[in-house]
């Protein structure tokens, strides 16, 4: 029986006594039980009514609220001279003004009530003094104190009990003691479960993920924050709870997520009276603008969450503070002796209040800015203060990264390569631990920006030796590793099925809305549900595939040639490998590829779009011009090996994933492959091998498309297998007939979303298929044609990391994918189809087939991604 819905006792006062007992667990009717009891004339009465509703309005986040109310009963417990229930009341607001952030008022409460405390509540008094020895980051002295707490809690005072371990959890969380503070939040959830206060059990379910987000358990994290909300923790009356998220979220990478959601948070601490907390909030809105370098923002955030902490005396997370404004002002270009020992002082005293990733994060900055200046002894200083973290076990594996890149800087200075190679696989291999246990794709492909910086140092060393050989190695294992795992299972889940069942009714219910902009919102709301229930999957990862020595990849492409690009401080380089042997190439300014490539995108799909009669001449010049900028730039490494007629397999760097290959005029009719990576390729290649190259076709029309149905009908007809068109043509029957087939062709709308790749869709009979509905395949078809606009394109980050509908595909186990890069106009797509399915049926390779069908019709928008080899 739930503490709301017991029987109270008769007597007023043994009433008024259990509602104050039971507030917590019952608010809404403690409240309306404290409204009647303030009619009452007796003094008791009210004030005992007041501290009812002073509980109350805590539990539901109303501070201000709880605060008048406590102080009012105070008075009245003063004037009816009940001086026991005065104590008690000053101790509940010795508690609301720790919840304000008002330290000073909080200790002054609790010295004031102590004398006047009954013995049985001294232990409470005991564990609010070690809350705040907490708050203050005294945590070894709150560990004791509420250790002590702990043993002088009567048995049957469970809340404070659990309160004392929930506040020892926290303090041995600051303390970085992991395990102990596990096992008091776990205690502690369970003591407020027991007691049926589901909203206290969630906070210490949230607090919990707050430890796995320390330990660097980034999956583990967000599913737990989901958890607590999900067991009763009301975000609105603590908001504070959207920040730890929001780290959890910046720390992956979506900073941009984060900086929104902790914005929200910023609002509704504010609205609940919490000011304390936005100090917190604009320090985690400073770490967000530093990862997105808005560096002058981050200093604002950081300085203003210095001043609050300070005014708040909580000295660890101001140190925190001053820490994240140094490390944006190095960052920044602030690089005085001054800056250094300021940032120096700021790293040490991280350190000394257990924020050792921070120390380690400021001291490998101001190394790096040490160098730069010719101040090699005080970078030397630095950073080998950093590198005894890549020997620290029990660290974080982002931690131990941090120490292998300090090592690798050091072994620079040193000119010591092998212990910098050494050095930057080590740092690798602690990011891989880390990756390994995230199956959600958006979370892989983003955790890995300290995977890039080592990647880009042990690159740049490569490239400094001139060994080919050496730079292709390090390219290939420090990009793409998001797509190098793989989930061992799909990630199926059923609230993230759900949620991408509503989203595509939505969806369909924009085209019929009487008000757009509402249904346009219900969208957007959808949309981030579903992001936000896709990275809580839970799961295990494939190992990674074994470093590809030049044996296996010369064996492979066989008479084809390979060109594998790469980019280092502004400038492009590539490896060739023709006839098996191995050459760098120096490319010039990555710039200009990157401004031609934009150009001669734009003026494809100017010409795909139509343009006036007078004007095309002009736009197939400009394309034309471009084209050879690019090849004269790219290409020029293997134009022997082109004109020859032989295959190309390319491994693009940055904006040139999306380049339209087949508009160069040396790749005009010829076989070209783009991989993600060569390790890709190399799969992908085994991936073709593994499945019947008889097995199923299946050929899919969706709505709306003037074409699609008879492409999909003519070429059903020409090859047989299963037709999906119209009503039947929905992502269900899709999903259940395309996984595992051999050839899929898949004529419809199609959309790339730049800002949420993996939210780039097909249009089918019941809304968009998208690409967290392909990752929930358990293998991809082998051979994938998409027969729509744009879809071939993904979104770079770091390192590489490629995301939308085509990776998506090609990391559930499809070994080739054709898409269009550019729009491509719908008539000239069905003849470029249906030549390239005859070529198909013929023996071609899919590589070599589109090239074909390209060359015969005259289109160069699409693009043959993965293998492109034999099925």
């Amino acid at each position: 029986m739930s503490a709301g819905t017991a029987v109270a006792p008769p007597d007023r006062i043994g009433s008024a006594l259990w509602w104050r007992d039971n507030a917590s667990s019952a608010p809404e009717a403690a409240m309306r039980e404290a409204a009647e009891l303030l009619s009452e004339p007796d003094g008791e009465l009210r004030a005992l009514a007041r501290h009812i509703a002073a509980l109350a309005a805590v539990e539901r986040g109303r501070v201000w609220q709880a605060r008048r109310h406590a102080r009012l009963g105070l008075a009245a417990a003063r004037r009816a001279q009940r001086w026991q229930l005065a104590a008690q009341l000053q101790l509940t607001l010795a508690w609301i003004e720790l919840e304000r952030g008002d330290v000073d008022a909080s200790w002054a409460n609790l010295r004031s009530a102590e004398p006047r405390l009954p013995a049985a509540e001294q232990g409470r008094a005991s564990c609010l003094r070690g809350l705040l020895h907490c708050r203050a980051d005294r945590h070894r002295e709150a560990r004791a104190e509420l250790t002590r707490a702990l043993r002088s809690l009567r048995g049957d005072d469970r809340r404070w009990t659990a309160n004392a371990l929930m506040g020892r959890g926290l303090a041995n969380l600051y303390a970085n003691r992991l395990a102990a503070a596990e096992s008091d939040l776990s205690a502690a959830e369970q003591v407020f479960a027991a007691d049926g206060q589901a909203a206290r059990a969630a906070g210490c379910r949230h607090n919990r993920g707050c430890v796995a987000f320390r330990a660097g358990d980034l999956p583990r994290a967000l599913r737990l924050f989901e958890e607590a909300v999900a067991a009763g923790l009301d975000v609105r009356s603590s908001p504070e709870a959207l920040v730890d998220r929001a780290e959890a979220l910046a720390a992956a990478g979506l900073a941009t997520d984060a900086r929104a959601v902790m914005e929200q948070a910023a609002d509704r601490l504010a609205a609940c009276g919490r000011a304390g907390r936005l100090a917190d909030t604009r320090l985690a809105l400073a770490g967000c603008a530093l990862r997105v370098d808005d560096l002058p923002a981050a200093v604002q955030a950081a300085n203003s969450a210095r001043r609050l902490f300070r005014a708040q005396r909580r000295p660890a997370w101001a140190a925190l503070a001053t820490a994240v404004a140094w490390q944006a002002k190095l960052r920044s270009g602030q690089c005085s002796r001054y800056a250094l020992s300021a940032a120096r002082r700021a790293a040490a005293a991280c350190a000394e209040f257990g924020w050792t990733g921070l120390a380690a994060e400021l001291r490998l900055t101001a190394g790096r800015c040490a160098a730069r200046a010719g101040m090699r002894t005080a970078s030397r200083k630095l950073l080998a203060q950093c590198a005894p973290l890549k020997d620290a076990m029990v660290a974080p594996p982002q931690h131990r990264a941090l120490g292998w890149l300090a090592e690798a800087l050091l072994a620079e200075q040193d000119d010591d390569l092998e212990r910098l190679f050494e050095a930057c696989r080590g740092g690798l291999r602690a990011v891989d631990g880390q990756i390994s246990d995230m199956v959600a794709f958006e979370l892989r492909a983003h955790t890995a920006g300290l995977a890039s910086e080592l990647g880009d140092l042990a690159v740049g060393t490569a490239l400094r030796t001139g060994d080919p050989e050496l730079v292709l190695r390090w390219t290939e294992r420090s990009r793409a590793s998001a797509l190098h795992r793989r989930a061992l299972r799909p990630p199926v889940d059923s609230q993230l099925n759900s949620a991408l069942v509503r989203l595509r009714s939505a969806v369909q219910e924009t085209q019929r809305a009487q008000d757009p902009k509402q249904a346009l919102r219900a969208v957007a709301g959808l949309e981030e549900q579903v992001r936000h229930r896709a990275m809580l999957v839970e799961g295990r990862t494939s190992g990674l595939p074994t470093p590809c020595g030049l044996n296996e990849v010369v064996a492979e492409l066989g008479d084809s040639a390979l060109l594998s690009l790469c980019a280092h401080r502004g400038r492009l380089f590539a490896v060739s490998i023709v006839d098996g042997g191995v050459r760098l190439h120096v490319l010039g300014p990555e710039a200009s590829a990157h401004t031609q490539a934009a150009r001669l995108r734009h003026l494809l799909a100017r010409q795909a779009t139509g343009t006036a009669p007078r004007a095309a001449p002009m736009f197939e010049h400009g394309a034309r011009q471009a084209a050879e900028e690019l090849q004269a730039q790219l290409l020029e490494p293997v134009l022997p090996a082109l004109e020859s007629g032989r295959p190309l397999v390319v491994v693009p760097t940055g904006r040139l994933h999306v380049l339209p290959w087949a508009a160069l005029p040396a790749c005009r009719g010829r076989s070209v492959t783009v991989a993600p990576s060569v390790r890709c390729w190399l799969r992908a290649a085994l991936d073709a091998r593994a499945v019947d190259p008889a097995g199923s076709a299946v050929w899919i029309a969706g709505p709306g498309l003037d074409h699609a149905e008879s492409e999909a009908r003519a070429l059903h007809d020409a090859a047989g297998g299963r037709l999906l068109t119209g009503a039947d043509a929905t992502t269900e029957q899709v999903l259940s007939t395309v996984d595992g087939a051999a050839v899929v062709h898949i004529a419809a709308h199609g959309r790339f979303r730049d800002d949420q790749p993996l939210l780039s869709c097909l249009d089918l009979a019941d809304g968009p298929l998208y690409a967290y509905d392909l990752d929930g395949l358990h293998r991809g078809p082998t051979t994938v044609v998409l027969s729509a606009c744009d879809v071939g394109r993904s979104a770079v980050s770091r390192g590489d990391q490629l995301s939308g509908l085509a990776t998506t595909l090609l990391g559930r186990g499809t070994a080739t994918v054709i898409a269009s890069v550019v729009p491509v106009p719908d008539e000239r797509t069905v003849k470029v189809m249906k030549s390239l399915h005859e070529s198909l049926r013929e023996g071609a390779t899919p590589a070599r087939a589109l090239a074909t069908a390209q060359a015969q019709h005259g289109e160069s928008g699409f693009v043959c991604l993965g293998y492109g080899g034999d099925r």
